[in-house]
């Protein structure tokens, strides 16, 4: 397995990992004739959702033919502040009119995290196929080391491979949430981790250039997969690293 490294000047992070997926998005159409994403949550996500909506990206993309599902989400309603699908909504959705995506959030209407887990893990069967595989997973560093919502020492870095969603429960806020499992975020065909910001630059170096365990640092499952994952950092977020590939 192969990182590759991108340090981008702050101000122009957003643009630059949009054009990215924009890229990412027309290579799936062309090869696939559609392309599925799974999104990450978060402000740095969120101003690279924006950053989609404008001209020329957001009329690059072929939008009904992309497909949007979600790493995690928290359990909250859909119109709840702390919802990834309102922020989505907010960022992206409402701003493309007619020229719409496909879109498959997580029901949080159902009784329980657990049902709504086992429905999110029944419809990426139902959609992508009895081995699902995303076309590009975009992920976050938290900074403890999480991703998606699979935090440290979380029973979801040893779920069986069968396993594509989990209900999970948050170590500090002690709240629940909803997360894609590593065996459905590693099947992805392109891999992006996204860190901006200078209090990410200590667990990008760990992420990135430690020796720790995925059960302390979950960021570091990216280390088990054959293809190459791209780091799409800021300057800042890149400031401890001491090389650019591993």
């Amino acid at each position: 397995m192969k990182s590759h490294i991108e340090i981008i000047e702050s101000k122009l992070y957003a643009g630059a990992v949009a054009d990215e997926i924009v890229a990412c998005i027309g290579e799936a159409i062309e090869e696939r004739g559609q392309c599925s994403i799974a999104l990450a949550g978060g402000s740095t996500p969120s101003a690279i959702y924006r950053a989609l909506t404008k001209p020329p990206r957001v009329e690059s993309v072929a939008w009904g033919k992309v497909m949007l599902f979600w790493g995690d989400e928290r359990w909250v309603p859909r119109d709840d502040n702390q919802s990834n699908y309102r922020m989505v909504q907010e960022t992206l959705l409402s701003q493309l009119g007619t020229n719409a995506p496909k879109v498959f959030p997580v029901d949080t209407n159902l009784k329980t995290p657990q049902l709504a887990a086992r429905a999110y893990h029944d419809l990426l069967i139902k959609e992508l196929g009895q081995n699902p595989s995303f076309d590009l997973v975009l992920l976050g560093i938290g900074e403890d080391g999480h991703t998606a919502s699979i935090f440290p020492g979380s029973t979801v870095l040893s779920s069986p491979n069968s396993e594509l969603c989990s209900a999970v429960t948050h170590p500090e806020e002690n709240k629940p949430r909803i997360t894609l499992t590593p065996a459905a975020l590693l099947s992805a065909k392109r891999m992006l981790f996204l860190a901006k910001g200078e209090s990410k630059a200590s667990i990008v170096q760990r992420v990135l250039e430690g020796n720790e365990d995925t059960s302390l640092i979950p960021a570091r499952i990216f280390l088990q997969r054959q293809e190459r994952v791209d780091f799409f950092l800021d300057s800042e977020a890149g400031t401890k690293l001491t090389k650019r590939t591993t």
